[in-house]
């Protein structure tokens, strides 16, 4: 790795709500990465009238490496039994019934108070299913993470083989690894807000990354992401939110690919 990291991070929005995101670590290649996560934003599901790209230096030394969880991919063949499959994975990583239902209602109806869609992601105990993000209109936004070339190359090859190819998969894998690396995740549920893809996923570092498909309803502008955590065992919530934001992480080690696409 070279003297020099740049952490990149895009945020595209029209009016004012969140449109698209995107982190990249590089050490080289700023241009052209610049250029590349431009080119995401214009070409999302609507177009951005304000688009913001900010670039940090990373100190090398503070990297720490990870292998990136496991991918499984499932089908389902409505919303309700893709949800049904997910209530089950979340269960079984200990997230409550009244947690688990709280996301899902956050997630259909628009996580902000206003009912819209956040830059970042709600904190939420597993077991009561309270907020604990200290801005629950931002949410906490996961940054600094990345895959080490061969590492991206080798997970799009085993994407590929799998049927199951997406930029988006690669960009949540990776956000996903580094959640399910903290001590206090227990377990995490995502899907997007692009009304044109309707496949999400549920992570843990117990069940790996399991995508779903048709998670949500074609032309829903809803989504997000939650973590779960156990209130007893998050002492330090700053310093949750810090890792999550702000700790450079770099995935080197491609974990199993298995499933269907959809």
């Amino acid at each position: 790795m070279s003297l020099t990291l740049y952490s990149v991070r895009m945020r595209a929005s029209v009016d004012e709500v969140h449109l698209s995101g995107a982190e990249r670590l590089v050490d080289g290649r700023l241009e052209n990465m610049v250029s590349e996560l431009i080119w995401q934003a214009l070409t999302s599901y609507a177009l951005p009238d304000k688009i913001n790209i900010s670039v940090d230096v990373v100190d090398p030394a503070s990297v720490t490496c990870l292998s990136a969880l496991d991918i499984k991919s499932v089908s389902s063949s409505s919303c309700k039994e893709a949800l049904a499959i997910s209530r089950e994975i979340l269960t079984e990583n200990g997230t409550s019934t009244e947690a688990t239902e709280q996301a899902f209602s956050l997630l259909m109806s628009g996580p902000s108070p206003e009912g819209n869609n956040m830059r970042g992601a709600v904190i939420m105990d597993a077991v009561t299913g309270g907020r604990m993000e200290p801005d629950i209109s931002r949410g906490v936004r996961v940054s600094r993470m990345d895959y080490t070339e061969g590492a991206r190359l080798l997970l799009e090859m085993r994407l590929k083989e799998c049927g199951i190819y997406h930029r988006r998969v690669i960009d949540a894998v990776a956000i996903a690894t580094k959640v399910a690396d903290a001590k206090e995740s227990i377990a995490e549920l995502c899907w997007s807000d692009n009304p044109e893809y309707t496949t999400g996923y549920v992570a843990s570092k117990k069940s790996g990354y399991v995508r779903i498909t048709n998670i949500k309803e074609k032309e829903s502008l809803r989504g997000g992401r939650v973590f779960f955590v156990r209130h007893e065992g998050l002492k330090d919530i700053a310093g949750y939110i810090n890792y999550l934001e702000r700790e450079p992480v770099i995935i080197d080690r491609i974990g199993d690919v298995k499933g269907v696409g959809g």
